[in-house]
C-alpha cells in the first residue's frame, strides 16, 4: 500500500471514529475531502481504475444501508467507498471483513459486560479504524 493511501485512509478513519462515537454521524464534508484527496493520488499515481474498483464495497453498503431501512448506516457506506478510493477493491473487502469481526467480538465483550444489551446499535467506525491499524501492522510484518 502507498504511504499516501495509507496516511489518507488512517486519517480518514480517525477522524470519522471520533465523530461516529461522539455524534453517530459522519460529517460529509469530511468524506468529501477525503474523497477528493483520494482521487487525486489516483490519478496522480495513474491507478485510477483500482481506487474506482474500490468503491464497489461502499455502494453495496450504501444498498443494504436503503434495503434494511438503515440497520447499516449511510455513513458506514460512504467511509467504505472513500476507503475503496483509497485502498481499492479487495483491501477493502478484507478491511470490511476484518472490521464486522471485530464489531462482533467487541460487542459480544461489550454485553458480556452489561454495557450495551442485545440489538443496540454500535458505533462501526471505530472498529474500521482498528481493522486498519491491524492491516497496517500485518502487512508492514510481513
Amino acid at each position: 500500500m502507498r504511504i499516501a493511501y495509507a496516511v489518507g485512509a488512517g486519517l480518514l478513519l480517525f477522524v470519522g471514529s471520533i465523530e461516529d462515537i461522539r455524534r453517530r454521524r459522519i460529517d460529509p464534508y469530511w468524506l468529501m475531502l477525503n474523497a477528493g484527496y483520494a482521487l487525486g493520488a489516483r490519478l496522480w499515481f495513474g491507478e485510477l481504475y483500482a481506487g474506482l474498483a474500490g468503491i464497489t464495497i461502499g455502494v453495496l453498503l450504501l444498498g443494504a444501508a436503503f434495503v434494511s431501512r438503515q440497520k447499516v448506516g449511510y455513513g458506514d457506506g460512504l467511509v467504505f467507498a472513500v476507503c475503496g478510493l483509497y485502498l481499492g477493491f479487495w483491501e477493502n473487502f478484507s478491511l470490511l471483513f476484518l472490521s464486522l469481526v471485530l464489531c462482533a467480538l467487541g460487542g459480544l465483550a461489550l454485553m458480556a459486560v452489561g454495557k450495551v444489551k442485545k440489538g443496540q446499535a454500535l458505533p462501526f467506525v471505530p472498529f474500521v479504524l482498528c481493522a486498519f491499524i491491524c492491516a497496517v501492522i500485518f502487512e508492514a510484518g510481513g
